[in-house]
């Protein structure tokens, strides 16, 4: 896919690094704000950002140093008009946002998609605003959005087929993986699974449970280390029965009787079939023609490679007992 140019609307940390993302791939990006300052700091912050991403080994010097000369700062926001995508990042303030869009709606020519950045503010409340609401869509990036793989595409109840595939299209072209929410829900996905697990943490410290410390380290080492590598599906399917997860859930709902442990009708209908992981060749993906012993494998060897990144980097101890013990760092 063949875009001339890429429109980003705010020059803040997020609208900065989402240009920033578009120009590593190649594309050239208009990023407009009405601050003569904020752009200047925001042209410094990507550079900023470049170092560090040759530092690391991200990207070479030749690359890091092609990237600031396709981002073009604009403080006239009738230039989106040249973009067959455009973005806005600017303040999660709603009547801000509708604003804009209206403008936008006035300045675009009809095929021009128009994304929100937004992170939960409702698409169809914003494409409302607006003319031709079946261009309008949500396209929520995760911070830092050059570093990060994957962007959120959010369908606004208007939202048309054609301006979905074309995001997902274009992220595609951008090395990133578009995940579609199909509704428009308050939070959308991301921020709803962020917030549960929040809300359930700091819970649990409140209660006296468990430490603050502890409870990040549990998520972290624990649940992270794991999510890392696969989604929680994925990770249910290698690691675990679906009996005993389902035989899990009942427990806890019976012992506690909260609502959110009440199991699943999707998880009891996976029991009922037989479908109960990567053991029976099914759960909730499909496992044919694939083995156990080398789906297990696949696992662990992914998994020591996330360990030794971690233990090298000084981000927790070697086991004790020498080489013998555990997971060397070499």
């Amino acid at each position: 896919m063949e875009t001339e140019r890429i429109a980003v609307i705010g020059a803040g940390e997020m609208g900065s690094g989402i240009a920033q993302k578009f120009a590593m791939q190649g594309k050239l990006v208009d990023l407009v704000d009405r601050t003569p300052d904020i752009l200047d700091r925001s042209l410094n912050r990507i550079r900023e950002n470049l170092k560090i991403l040759v530092e690391g080994e991200y990207l070479s010097q030749e690359q890091a140093d092609r990237v600031p000369s396709r981002v073009r700062p604009v403080s006239d926001l009738r230039v989106a008009r040249e973009s067959r995508f455009v973005l806005e990042s600017v303040t999660e303030d709603f009547e801000l946002k509708r604003d804009l869009f209206r403008q936008l709606d006035e300045i675009c020519p009809g095929e021009t998609v128009l994304a929100t950045n937004t992170s939960s503010l409702s698409i169809s409340r914003i494409a409302a605003a607006t003319r031709k609401p079946e261009r309008i869509i949500g396209c929520h990036w995760v911070n830092p959005p050059y570093l990060i793989p994957l962007v959120e595409v959010v369908r606004g109840n208007d939202t048309s087929q054609e301006t979905v595939d074309y995001c997902v299209g274009l992220l595609k072209t951008v090395g990133v993986v578009p995940a579609v929410c199909r509704k428009d829900v308050p939070g959308f996905v991301i921020n709803r699974l962020q917030r549960v697990l929040q809300n359930e943490i700091l819970d649990q410290v409140e209660r006296g449970i468990v430490s603050l410390e502890d409870a990040d380290s549990i998520v972290w080492l624990g649940l992270g280390a794991r999510l890392a590598l696969h989604g929680p599906l994925k990770i249910n399917d290698l690691v675990a029965d679906k009996t005993l997860s389902l035989h899990g859930f009942e427990y806890m709902f019976r012992e506690t009787g909260d609502a959110r442990f009440k199991p699943s009708a999707l998880l009891k209908e996976k029991v009922a079939q037989g479908a109960l992981g990567i053991r029976s060749g099914k759960g909730w993906y499909d496992y044919s023609g694939k083995s156990f012993e080398q789906l297990k494998k696949d696992r662990d060897l992914g998994f020591i490679k996330i360990i030794r990144f971690l233990r090298n980097e000084g981000f927790y101890p070697e086991e004790t007992g020498g080489k013998d013990s555990g997971l060397t760092g070499h």
